[in-house]
């Protein structure tokens, strides 16, 4: 018998089209594991701005989904940031709606549907991943998300029933306010894509994988490849950089070219590929590689790529950020590097290039066997916080 209904909202694009997307629906397995009828509105790129959302149900993974169209204009951005009535269109379906989790919500609808709530005894839970900044950003766009952060992160978050935070950051600075627990992102190691037999690349290199569109990284992407470049002629490698072509890349960086050009087959672009297919490339990689600067967005962030590329089995180079000194194990699982420092990048490519193939391969296997991100492993923790929601009185 079902505990009742619980309804996840948020600008996620099931099943798999964004981080966010494959966040909620393992924290959705938890939960539905634990008695409850798990229920999505996510939003839809593809779906006419005015379509009704009564006639958007479909299902994905045994879950029922509700879609709202993506917003485009300006005036549907304005509706999206201020209105809740199509999420309401979809809670009047079901007539046991106990938690609302409300996933990164702008905090005008997110104050909306807090009242809401409280109006009809529904709980109400953010889950939140990130902490924007509005760095790099035009006036109005710093103005309107600036504030929208402002409210959000410091004043109604803190007045909400619960909190799913991604972060240590995250919670402790809300521990004092509600109801808190902390998930990483997490996988089902069921599903197909985590248990595809994959070929091997030749294993008389080390290859290496950067996967995901660089963004504001091509800067240290390129400092990176500037490292690989000084082993050209000494080092068996091969780097494959999946999200960016190399004529986009280029266009950014001119000046590499010539370097790009005398690396030659020792890094690939692959320009943009599906999700499974990016999977596949780690997989069959010594080492995955990405970079973050240390700020307050990536302290409170947690990158999914960590996750993706040990459920993959592939150890990982990557920067001190966010929560990854609870996880990583240099040496075990992987290496922090300081991509800023050449001499570090230098030195630790120079140790990574001298490893032996059977130490990289039972670095390999430690992560594959390691299973630290199957949701599973987080069904009482949430099942607790729920409880607790649900156990305290208005």
């Amino acid at each position: 018998m079902s505990k009742g209904t619980i309804l996840y909202v948020g600008g996620f694009e099931l099943p798999d089209k964004n981080a966010a997307a494959h966040r909620v629906l393992s924290n959705g397995k938890i939960i539905r594991e634990l008695g409850y009828k798990v229920v999505f509105i996510d939003v839809d790129k593809e779906l006419k701005y005015g379509s009704d959302v009564r006639n958007t149900k479909h299902i994905i993974q045994e879950f029922e989904c509700w879609s709202i169209p993506y917003p485009s204009t300006k005036v549907q951005w304005i509706n999206y940031l201020s209105n809740i009535d199509t999420s309401i269109e979809v809670l009047n379906q079901y007539e046991d709606v106990k938690v609302i989790i409300a996933y990164n919500y702008p905090a005008i609808p997110l104050w909306r549907l807090k009242n809401y709530c409280a109006r009809n005894s529904i709980k109400i839970v953010a889950d939140c991943t990130e902490w924007y900044s509005t760095k790099g950003q035009s006036i109005i766009f710093k103005f309107i998300k600036g504030i929208d952060s402002l409210l959000r992160m410091r004043v109604i978050q803190k007045r909400l029933d619960g909190l799913i935070v991604i972060s240590s950051y995250l919670k402790n600075y809300y521990h004092r306010s509600t109801n808190v627990v902390r998930v990483p992102p997490l996988i089902d190691i069921s599903e197909e894509k985590w248990n595809t037999t994959v070929s091997e690349f030749d294993s008389d290199k080390l290859n290496l994988v950067y996967a995901g569109s660089p963004g504001k990284t091509k800067d240290k992407l390129k400092f990176f490849i500037e490292s690989l470049y000084e082993f050209k002629e000494v080092s068996n490698f091969s780097l494959n950089i999946i999200g960016i072509t190399k004529e986009q890349y280029i266009d950014v960086f001119k000046e590499l070219e010539p370097k790009l050009n005398q690396l030659g087959e020792k890094i690939v672009f692959h320009g943009r590929l599906s999700h499974v297919d990016s999977l596949k490339f780690v997989m069959m990689s010594d080492f995955s590689v990405f970079f973050r600067d240390d700020t307050r967005t990536t302290k409170a962030g947690f990158p999914t790529k960590f996750v993706e590329s040990i459920s993959c089995g592939t150890p990982v180079i990557t920067t001190r950020t966010s929560d990854l000194e609870r996880y990583i194990l240099e040496g075990e699982n992987g290496f922090f590097i300081d991509i800023k420092d050449k001499k570090n990048v230098l030195l630790l490519l120079s140790k990574v290039f001298d490893m032996k193939k059977e130490d990289i391969n039972r670095m390999k296997k430690k992560c594959i066997e390691s299973n630290i991100f199957y949701f599973r492993n987080y069904n009482n923790k949430i099942r607790q916080f729920l409880h607790v929601i649900q156990s305290n009185s208005e």
